[in-house]
């Protein structure tokens, strides 16, 4: 998806923001199961979009990140925050990467992995980019997880099963890469605080897949998100299920 065609960059960071426990939870799987790593020299935050992780992990590891994302209007709002860490941006797609040969010690990827046009050829530049051993920590949406919109949004079921990756798909690409998997598990994560909030941050269209459904398939998603039915406890903490890939770097 061409971001710089739509005005998602905008509204980006109200619609997504990460909650406090959230934020929290992605920060002890990263010093989890990278170690030694959370007091490496450089990590890239690729596909970083408006820099929602990058001063997250520049301020909670300690290390100095460089976010990198194809869309201009991404990265200039990036550039409008003040971050309380070492960050820094620069325009790239992921398969052509402005960093020079074995210079990072860890690349992450958040829900980035379905952009990309050639996965193969992103995971080559993440294995010439990285230092021996580095790692690649890959959080995307497959397949196979369970999350609240593709139960309410008419035509989303089409856009997942021909826009989403399987874990195998994922898997493969970096194995065949030149990485060996070291973490792979399903993640569940808090969305929003409460019923109403997930329905107002849906309502701003900033999701790349609401974004891409048919104005009539999303309006009668958005009037089955507001009127849910009873089995839905509107006062309870929303949550979905996100895969977690942590890969290191042979050789």
């Amino acid at each position: 998806m061409d971001y710089d065609r739509t005005e998602i960059a905008g509204l980006y960071d109200k619609a997504r923001a990460l909650l406090p426990q959230t934020a929290r939870l992605w920060l002890n799987l990263l010093s989890i199961h990278i170690g030694g790593t959370a007091t490496s020299s450089l990590v890239v935050d690729l596909g970083c979009g408006t820099g929602r992780f990058s001063d997250l992990i520049a301020t909670g590891l300690g290390v100095e990140v460089i976010g990198i994302d194809p869309s201009q209007k991404m990265i200039e709002q990036a550039r409008r925050k003040n971050p309380k860490g070492k960050v820094s941006y620069r325009q790239a797609p992921a398969e052509v990467l402005p960093l020079a040969d074995s210079c990072a010690d860890l690349i992450f990827m958040s829900n980035v992995y379905h952009h990309l046009g050639n996965p193969a050829a992103a995971a080559a530049e993440c294995y010439r980019v990285l230092r021996p051993s580095g790692h690649v920590c890959v959080r995307n949406s497959t397949r196979e997880n369970d999350f609240p919109h593709r139960h309410f949004f008419p035509g989303l079921e089409a856009l997942i099963d021909s826009q989403l990756p399987s874990q195998d798909d994922i898997r493969r690409v970096f194995v065949d890469g030149g990485f060996t998997p070291v973490v792979q598990e399903k993640v569940r994560q808090v969305i929003a605080p409460n019923w109403s909030s997930l329905v107002e941050k849906s309502g701003l269209r900033a999701d790349s897949f609401l974004a891409r459904l048919a104005d009539e398939d999303f309006e009668k998603g958005m009037a089955a998100f507001r009127s849910p039915g009873r089995s839905i406890d509107l006062d309870a903490p929303v949550t979905e299920e996100i895969n977690w890939f942590v890969f290191t770097r042979n050789g």
